[in-house]
């Protein structure tokens, strides 16, 4: 007699599942990511604010749905030297991968690329 509480009454308490999973992995509807130059974004963000779409930085970066100072970075791109910025140009918008962003940048920002003798050419 098997009394209760006893772990072999659950034997017939038991059960099997078999699960079949296709071969092929379902892609969850992607799309094709898109990279901004960080140059022909800083320039779009200056030209809306030159041309009065917005007011100031603070109205520019509610209306990105970004922080004002994350605006204040990527307008600060344009201190570039003008030779850096011109070869970010010839890259194009849009990117088709993260070859460069504004934080690889964010070092030489109001720096000369002619008297800097330690600068890393981003693009090498």
């Amino acid at each position: 007699m098997i009394k209760p509480g006893s772990p072999d009454c659950n034997i017939d308490r038991t059960f099997t599942s078999i699960f079949y999973f296709s071969h092929k992995a379902m892609k969850v509807n992607q799309t094709a990511r898109i990279y901004r130059n960080p140059i022909y974004l800083a320039k779009g963000y200056k030209q809306m604010i030159e041309k009065g779409d917005v007011k100031n930085q603070a109205q520019l970066a509610r209306l990105k749905g970004i922080s004002r100072a994350r605006v204040t970075q990527i307008l600060r791109l344009l201190k570039l030297d003008s030779l850096i910025i011109q070869r970010l140009e010839k890259l194009g918008d849009p990117l088709k991968a993260r070859t460069i962003s504004e934080r690889m940048l964010r070092p030489y920002t109001n720096k000369s690329i002619r008297t800097s003798q330690y600068f890393k050419d981003p693009f090498s």
